[in-house]
């Protein structure tokens, strides 16, 4: 909890001690992958993890496990996320082809705003037999190639060819909020202050890695009004945290 008053110290209470996640960075790297046939799901993927603290799991949407390695997929493309023994993760995208149909080539990703369906998805398509028919979280299908109107969050998208060989791929929207431009300023001038977290309590949010780390902790204090203590953010200010912390927290 932040606490910022004339009388009152400044505390952040029941915070465990955050693990630095940069001094011996976990990474993955692809191995190997093989493509899949279309409509079947005998394509396959292998990733390695090193540096970080052993054990890792891995984690993606063909399922979990302890070697990196996936098999009896589809095509489509896989977020793989590798956790250590520590809790630090990393992610890559792996993407299996359709071997003789329909693929996805590069996808331009518009930002939405911060609570506003301003977002796009604009699709490029290669292979397969045309025209192509695209959809939306299994909506209603379309013959453009533009999604429009998007609120923040993930997409499914898919796209199929005259055969009918389909192929999704999962997109993620984001606000586009600027930490740099928007967030920066509001820790700086209600939460890193004198008697406060300014070096003078820890955490020191003058930090951005530990601004960062804290993330989701900034962002539902600030919603149920707990920081900062001794003075009240806007709700478009409330709003932009949440918007930044939900793209990732990026230094932006």
């Amino acid at each position: 909890m932040l606490l910022f008053t004339g009388v009152v110290s400044c505390t952040w209470e029941q915070m465990a001690p955050k693990i630095d996640c940069s001094t011996d960075p976990v990474q993955i790297e692809l191995i190997e992958s093989t493509d899949a046939e279309c409509g079947a799901s005998n394509g396959s993927f292998s990733v390695n993890a090193t540096g970080g603290e052993a054990p890792y799991e891995f984690s993606s949407e063909a399922g979990t496990n302890t070697n990196g390695v996936f098999t009896g997929i589809s095509a489509g493309s896989y977020a793989v996320i590798v956790t250590d023994a520590k809790g630090c993760s990393v992610e890559l995208n792996v993407t299996i082809k359709n071997l003789s149909g329909v693929n996805l080539g590069e996808i331009v990703v518009n930002d939405s705003g911060c609570d506003t369906a301003n977002g796009a998805i604009h699709v490029s398509v290669s292979g397969g037999a045309e025209p192509y028919s695209f959809s939306i979280n299994g909506n209603p299908t379309q013959s453009s190639n533009v999604f429009t109107g998007l609120a923040p969050g993930d997409y499914d998208v898919s796209v199929k060819d005259q055969t009918g060989c389909e192929i999704t791929q999962s997109v993620k929207v984001q606000s586009g909020v600027s930490f740099e431009n928007s967030i920066k300023g509001i820790i700086e001038n209600s939460c890193a202050v004198s008697g406060c977290h300014n070096g003078s309590v820890s955490p020191d949010l003058r930090s951005f890695s530990n601004i960062q780390s804290r993330a989701n902790s900034i962002k539902s204090r600030t919603a149920n009004g707990s920081m900062p203590r001794g003075s009240t953010l806007s709700q478009e200010q409330i709003d932009m945290i949440a918007c930044w912390v939900d793209d990732g927290a990026k230094d932006n």
